[in-house]
């Protein structure tokens, strides 16, 4: 009896060894899948997170490029605001000075101050423009321009004429101011200008 017992418990011995390492292998193939499991997660995360600071790069720099447009917007915004300003300036100097063709005189003006700084002293430039220029005061034409036979200046508004051309005036004047179109406007001082 005591050699059965002695073999009943080797086999429990042995049989138990092996279920040992089988359980051994078993615990390790699950750690195994886990690892391999959270090593796919690591890396669909590290994808994603690549991904979002691709696109966040991507954004920063869209918005770098807007921004850049933005401000270029602005100076030329601003650059196109002074030379109004400058005009409107230049306008009342030239009224002031008794100036007869404003618009004239300030084209002049803006094109002899072209890439330049405008003079501190308006009123000193309009009247020195004035003085070279006196056509645009609106002076009679000198002797010598009479002799060749090139009459008055004709510069300015002229005196209303008959009813169909002050309608027709109205109607480029209104037209211009609708439109607001630089073409339409023009149309207008021509006719205005010339008495159509």
């Amino acid at each position: 009896m005591s050699t059965e017992a002695g073999t009943q418990t080797g086999q429990s011995a042995s049989s138990g060894g092996r279920q040992e390492p089988q359980a051994v292998i078993r615990e390790s193939a699950k750690y195994r899948r886990r690892a391999q499991e959270a090593e796919r997660r690591a890396e669909a995360l590290e994808a994603e997170l690549e991904a979002m600071r691709r696109e966040r790069e991507e954004e920063s720099s869209r918005l770098g490029a807007d921004l850049a447009a933005a401000r270029s917007e602005a100076d030329s915004l601003r650059g196109r605001v002074e030379a109004i300003e400058r005009d409107r300036r230049l306008e009342r100097e030239f009224l002031a000075a008794g100036c007869a063709d404003v618009e004239a005189a300030v084209a002049l003006a803006r094109h002899r101050l072209a890439g330049q700084e405008p003079p501190e002293d308006l009123k000193t430039f309009a009247r020195a423009l004035l003085a070279e220029k006196p056509h645009l005061r609106g002076e009679p034409a000198t002797a010598g321009a009479a002799a060749r036979g090139l009459g008055p200046c004709t510069t300015g508004v002229k005196p209303a004429g008959a009813s169909g051309q002050r309608r027709i005036l109205d109607r480029l004047a209104d037209q211009a101011r609708q439109t607001g179109n630089a073409k339409d406007v023009m149309t207008y001082m021509r006719a205005r200008r010339g008495g159509i």
